[in-house]
């Protein structure tokens, strides 16, 4: 299985960079992340002077994938209960079951590299890539949470 982890802030904001396909959508226009998809490149290298390149396409999760993302979770976790784990094992399985069911691999730039996410080395990938997805999901929620007064019109 992929899994995928955090690294620092800063330092991601600089290797970053994204942007939405969605046209029409005039807050996404002035914030791609504020759309239901959004596309993003990552570029990185490692302190051996290796290129980590790549282009990534991510969907706020619903409901039923955040369920999945919580079920592929407890399968890496083994079943085991967060005080039976490590907490850096914890928050990697997290990480990496989010990237699995968030990120479209079908898109065209996908690298073969984010396939096999937990085959990586470097965590510092899977943080670049996770904290751009997180990112983008809470823009898009807060987006949609502040549209309206969070009652169903339908």
């Amino acid at each position: 299985m992929n899994i995928p982890e955090l690294g620092d802030s800063a330092a991601i904001a600089d290797k970053v960079t994204g942007r939405n396909q969605e046209a029409g959508d005039d807050a996404a226009s002035v914030d791609p992340k504020a759309a239901l998809t959004y596309e993003f490149e990552i570029d990185w290298r490692d302190p051996q002077g290796n290129r980590w390149r790549g282009h990534f396409r991510n969907k706020v999760l619903t409901v039923g994938q955040r369920r999945q993302v919580k079920i592929i979770k407890a399968k890496l976790a083994a079943d085991l209960t967060v005080a039976a784990l490590d907490a850096d094992v914890w928050i990697l399985n997290e990480k990496l079951a989010h990237l699995m069911v968030s990120l479209d691999q079908t898109v065209e730039g996908f690298p073969k590299w984010a396939r096999k996410l937990d085959d990586l080395f470097y965590e510092e990938l899977i943080d670049l890539l996770y904290t751009e997805v997180v990112s983008h999901e809470a823009t898009f929620l807060r987006r949609g949470s502040s549209a309206g007064s969070g009652e169903s019109s339908g």
